[in-house]
């Protein structure tokens, strides 16, 4: 028995879709990412954001084949070892923590953490004043990537980046 769903590449959308045994849909989308190119005013390639979306309201049951079929796909993304991942949980909702430890705990119980290296970062971002906005990144890329060094570097400016102008 296969222990991830099945998932199709829709190309109109540049997303992965599948659908559970409880009729959700989810879609996969890995969105290139300037960020690092912006901060470090260089090109850098192969740096994308993955989205991972809930299509419908309804609350899911715990389901592993989700985060099974998700693993499958991040596997499927990093064959290609010059690739890396910036995944963001924006707090607008106020659940960007729980989003953030949801994928902390797949990570750990991912196959993936032979080859794959996660790091991560709760970005303090001043709006005005006192007031601060979180978000909760997490950092991912393949062991053998060659700019690893580089890419870590520039990942651990962002904060000091996105507060220079409001100091």
């Amino acid at each position: 028995m296969q222990n991830h769903y099945n998932y199709v590449f829709d190309n109109i959308t540049n997303t992965y879709n599948f659908t559970t045994k409880n009729s959700i849909l989810y879609r996969v989308a890995f969105v290139v990412d300037e960020t690092f190119s912006t901060i470090s005013g260089e090109d850098i390639t192969n740096v994308f954001q993955i989205i991972i979306e809930k299509a419908n309201d309804e609350p899911e049951p715990l389901d592993i084949k989700v985060s099974k079929t998700i693993e499958n796909i991040i596997d499927r993304f990093f064959k290609k070892i010059e690739n890396a991942l910036i995944y963001i949980c924006d707090d607008l909702d106020s659940k960007a923590k729980v989003r953030y430890l949801v994928f902390e705990r797949w990570y750990k119980k991912s196959d993936l953490r032979a080859d794959i290296i996660k790091m991560d970062k709760i970005i303090e971002v001043v709006i005005s004043g006192s007031k601060v906005h979180k978000l909760y990144t997490s950092f991912i890329f393949h062991k053998r990537n060659s700019n690893f060094e580089k890419l870590l570097e520039i990942y651990n400016k962002i904060e000091e980046v996105l507060n220079e102008d409001k100091n």
